[in-house]
């Protein structure tokens, strides 16, 4: 294979074009959610202005602020390929059609070639590098709505964290690999891929909990996986947390702005977050995808430009990178119901001695302090959990509804805080580990304790509420916390 860094295409992304990403929103999207194009003369946006603004786009007419960037034309060309295969509803409208027959001669004669193969597969494409074969040879499935194996989308991925391969190839690979579906050999590939099983490296504690959140972050509810952490390592049970600064396009509270405005080091290695979790006056650690895949963190505005979340944004919460002396527990926090059933399965192939995959606001693990409606065979409230517990090799599967009233927490709804900001989090965090009660106490409290009942760390939910209010009264768990502040500033030999 050839040395990425002697290959490069300039990660250049004009724009994106906002029309155009409207019209991604609507055609880029799973077979019975798609929305076509011109149903009506009155939708917005119809497919003859998009494909202008294409045009427009290549010949540069439109400001770079306005223009439509090569992976916006990858994603929503690849999606309308796609949609040829589609149930008849979601399939190309009348409008659609004429559209594409008045343009095609100035599509055909002005689109640069890899973008006119995601129009017409048929044509074929000569890949400019090996490592874009690998992106292009996978697109000759993805295009025709089949899927890959592990191998090949591990290799697909890997080529598309490298600068080597078209902006328009790597937008139409993700967008296409959404649309069809993921099965499981392919949402493993992606894990993989940025971070490989063998890379695992056993650590000095007894047990430690990866903690899987959405990348995105928080713009409605308090994030309080940061503060269970603390909590947790005064219980003497580690954590890790894992995520980035920031990731559009919703950008939100993340534990690492919580973190730095603290105070804390953010900047670690996975060697350096090893010592503050095996250091015996901290106890937990968090690690950004910044450091562990740099790759992955730098395409970060690829995501602005495809509109849809890729699919490693689902894998990427199960994401391992230490093993405990005597057991390995998960976390996982999921929005979309079906997501939950492989990044349980990741979690059991991977040797977990018992993780739990819970439907939390925003689509983390976070638990609401109101069930509301609870859950039926056809629709997963949120507070919804299920998981596995590993008992002599046997997988022992759970699910129930977590239900905050039984427990003595008895809201009319799940409060939001005032202001979503990280100094606001930072703030309203620190305040509930020095025994402010209120929903942010309630919150951590809740999540914390349900988190050791259902792992089979604590045999009762009222034992675990106890013990985890108890450290939090004490003090114990914000001196973890500002001991983590501390440590994390230390000279480090690594």
């Amino acid at each position: 294979m050839a040395d990425f860094d002697s290959l490069s295409y300039t990660p250049a992304y004009p724009g994106p074009n906002a029309d155009v990403l409207e019209a991604q929103a609507r055609v880029c999207t799973g077979p019975h959610q798609t929305r076509p194009l011109g149903v009506k003369p009155s939708d917005f946006p119809q497919p003859e202005p998009i494909l202008e603004i294409v045009l427009k786009s290549i010949r540069g007419e439109l400001p770079e602020s306005d223009a439509a960037s090569a992976a916006q034309m990858g994603a929503f060309f690849a999606a309308m390929t796609l949609r040829t295969y589609f149930p008849k509803q979601t399939q190309w409208s009348p409008a659609e059609e004429a559209a594409f027959r008045k343009y095609r001669s100035a599509l055909t004669a002005q689109l640069p070639p890899e973008v006119l193969y995601l129009i017409d597969p048929e044509r074929g494409y000569v890949p400019s590098n090996p490592i874009e074969a690998v992106v292009v040879n996978a697109l000759e499935k993805i295009l025709r709505a089949k899927h890959l194996g592990y191998t090949e989308t591990r290799e697909m991925c890997e080529a598309i964290l490298s600068d080597a391969v078209s902006p328009a190839l790597k937008g139409a690979a993700l967008i296409g690999q959404r649309m069809n579906r993921e099965t499981y050999e392919e949402v493993k590939g992606y894990l993989d891929a940025f971070f490989r099983p063998e890379a695992v490296q056993p650590i000095d504690v007894p047990t430690l909990t990866h903690f899987g959140q959405p990348y995105d972050g928080a713009t409605r509810y308090f994030r309080p996986t940061l503060f269970v952490a603390a909590v947790r390592a005064a219980l003497g049970e580690a954590s890790l947390l894992h995520s980035v600064d920031a990731m559009p396009p919703k950008n939100g509270v993340t534990e690492e702005n919580i973190l730095k405005a603290l105070g804390a080091n953010t900047q670690l290695s996975l060697a350096q977050t090893a010592s503050l979790i095996t250091d015996a006056s901290v106890g937990f650690g968090y690690i950004s995808q910044r450091e562990y895949n740099r790759a992955a963190y730098d395409l970060r505005e690829l995501r602005v430009h495809i509109m849809k979340r890729p699919p490693w944004a689902a894998t990427e919460k199960a994401q391992q990178f230490f093993s405990a002396q005597d057991a390995n527990y998960m976390v996982l926090g999921y929005y979309h119901i079906g997501y939950e059933k492989p990044l349980l399965q990741l979690a059991w192939e991977r040797g977990v001695d018992a993780a739990v995959a819970i439907k939390g606001e925003e689509g983390t693990s976070h638990y609401a302090l109101r069930l509301g409606k609870p859950s039926t065979s056809d629709r997963m409230a949120v507070n919804y959990s299920q998981g596995f517990r590993r008992v002599d090799d046997t997988r022992a599967d759970f699910a129930v509804d977590i239900d905050p009233k039984v427990y003595g927490f008895d809201y009319a709804h799940s409060p939001r805080p005032k202001v979503v900001s990280v100094e606001a989090f930072s703030e309203l965090g620190i305040a509930a580990l020095s025994g402010e009660k209120g929903p942010i106490y309630d919150r951590i409290l809740l999540n914390t304790a349900m988190v050791d009942y259902l792992l089979g760390i604590c045999p009762e939910p009222e034992e675990a509420l106890a013990r985890t209010q108890a450290v939090m009264d004490n003090g114990q768990a914000l001196a973890r916390l500002r001991a983590y502040i501390a440590v994390s500033n230390q000279p480090s030999a690594d």
